[in-house]
């Protein structure tokens, strides 16, 4: 059994494979993370009987699509094999307190969460939240919505928000 998912290990996709796997399938399974979901989802065909792992709260820019969209369009690709529920580790909004440009990176399906907890900010999105954290790191942007564990704080940037939302999961079988 292969399960796809959004990968790096370090993204809350993979942690809920992982456990997925650890309880349903004693470790049998196979979990195959990749660069986003839009991916998958594009190359269905490649992964015929194979299983995806999707976030309830799945939403993408690119594909101008949430997961409720996925599911009624993909009803011949995909069938509902599975749901359940897991907490997300730890998320947090940073701020790099010396950047006055309110640009912010996160995932798209946080987006409306930063944007929330900061008020108008311009967000850019990635892939995943530790995507998200890779191009905030490497540009001047001031907040990031990401995993707590993805963060490793300087002595210019603060914790303005954290966060421990729960997760619905769904796991398909790939037509």
């Amino acid at each position: 059994m292969k399960i796809h998912t959004l990968g790096p290990r370090e993204t809350d996709s993979y942690a809920a494979a992982k456990q997925y796997n650890n309880k349903e399938c004693q470790g049998k399974a196979e979990i195959v993370g990749h660069s986003s979901f839009e991916r998958i989802l594009d190359n269905l065909t490649r992964y015929s009987n194979d299983y995806l792992l999707i976030p309830a709260a799945f939403k993408s820019k690119q594909m101008q699509a949430s997961w409720g969209d996925i599911h009624y369009e993909m009803l011949d690709n995909l069938e509902l094999e599975n749901c359940f529920m897991t907490n997300l580790d730890p998320l947090v909004v940073v701020q790099r307190t010396d950047a006055k440009n309110d640009v912010g990176y996160t995932h798209a399906a946080t987006a409306q969460l930063l944007e929330k907890v900061v008020g108008d900010v311009d967000v850019k999105t990635a892939a995943s939240k530790y995507q998200a954290y890779q191009l905030y790191e490497d540009t001047d942007a001031e907040y990031v919505l990401t995993n707590e564990k993805n963060v490793a704080l300087k002595s210019d940037e603060r914790v303005i928000k954290r966060m421990t939302p729960s997760m619905v999961w769904c796991l398909y079988k790939i037509a």
